[in-house]
C-alpha cells in the first residue's frame, strides 16, 4: 500500500498502514471505498465497505469497485440508499435508508451547518445502521472517508462499539482554522478513547479505544505523530 499521495488525497494510508502492521486486525469497515481497498481485502478475514448512495452522490464509484473486487470472497459492498430514485437492483448487499441522511448531507454540503438540531432521526438511523453490522461482524477498525460530508456524525456513530476510528480531512479539528465541511470539530471525544491527530497533509485523527491490549497501538500512532 502506498503511503499517500503528494496532494494529500490518500495520506491517511500511513496510519492505516501502522495498524496493520502493530494490531492485525481481522475486520474492518470503511464509509467510502477506494484503492487502498485491495489492501484491506488482502489483509483482513473481513472487510465491509459502505457507500453511501443518494440523488447527488449516484452509483458510478461503487459500481466501478465491485467490478475491480467481485472476485474477493472476504468482500461486503454495501449500498446504502438515501434519497435516491434510480436502479438499485445491481446492488449485491444493500441498505434501503429512509431520505433523512440524504437530506441532512445535503443541508451540511451547502450551509456547513450541522442538521441535528433540526431533526435528529438521520443520527438515530446511521447508530443503528452501525450497531447492527458490528453485531454480525466484530468490526475491529473504522475508516471514515466517505464522499457524503456527515463524516464527523458517522465517527461518532462508531465509539464504544469499534475500538479503533480512523478519519481523515481532519485538519481543522487540530487548527481551528478553515472551513468545517465535514463536521469534524463538532465530536465529542468519549473518555474512553485516545484521541491522536496525525499531521499528513489533509490531517488524520485516530481514535483508540484505552484498553491494555491496545496500548502498543497507541504509542506507536503517537510516535507517527511527532515524526
Amino acid at each position: 500500500m502506498n503511503v499517500g499521495d503528494s496532494d494529500g488525497g490518500s495520506d491517511h494510508v500511513i496510519c492505516m498502514k501502522e495498524i496493520f502492521q502493530t494490531l492485525k486486525p481481522r475486520s474492518l469497515l470503511e464509509f467510502g471505498l477506494g484503492y487502498s481497498t485491495k489492501y484491506f481485502l488482502d489483509s483482513c478475514k473481513r472487510v465491509v465497505s459502505v457507500e453511501v448512495i443518494t440523488h447527488g452522490y449516484g452509483p458510478n464509484r461503487l459500481q466501478n469497485f465491485i467490478r475491480f473486487y467481485r472476485d474477493y470472497s472476504n468482500w461486503i459492498p454495501i449500498a446504502y440508499f438515501s434519497g435516491f430514485q434510480g436502479d438499485m437492483s445491481w446492488a449485491p448487499y444493500k441498505y434501503l435508508g429512509s431520505d433523512a441522511v440524504y437530506i441532512a448531507g445535503s443541508y451540511q454540503c451547502a450551509t456547513h451547518q450541522h442538521y441535528k438540531p433540526i431533526d435528529d432521526f438521520y443520527i438515530k438511523e446511521l447508530g443503528e445502521f452501525v450497531s447492527n453490522l458490528v453485531k454480525f461482524n466484530k468490526i475491529e477498525v473504522a475508516l471514515i472517508h466517505p464522499t457524503l460530508f456527515l463524516r464527523g456524525d458517522i465517527v461518532e456513530s462508531c465509539f464504544r462499539s469499534i475500538p479503533v476510528v480512523v478519519a481523515h480531512n481532519t485538519a481543522c479539528r487540530q487548527t481551528g482554522e478553515g472551513v468545517d465541511g465535514f463536521g469534524f470539530k463538532r465530536i465529542v471525544t468519549p473518555p474512553e478513547y485516545e484521541e491522536i491527530y496525525v499531521p499528513t497533509p489533509n490531517g488524520t485523527t485516530v481514535w483508540i479505544i484505552k484498553k491494555p491490549e491496545y496500548q502498543i497501538l497507541i504509542d506507536k500512532i503517537k510516535q507517527l505523530k511527532v515524526q
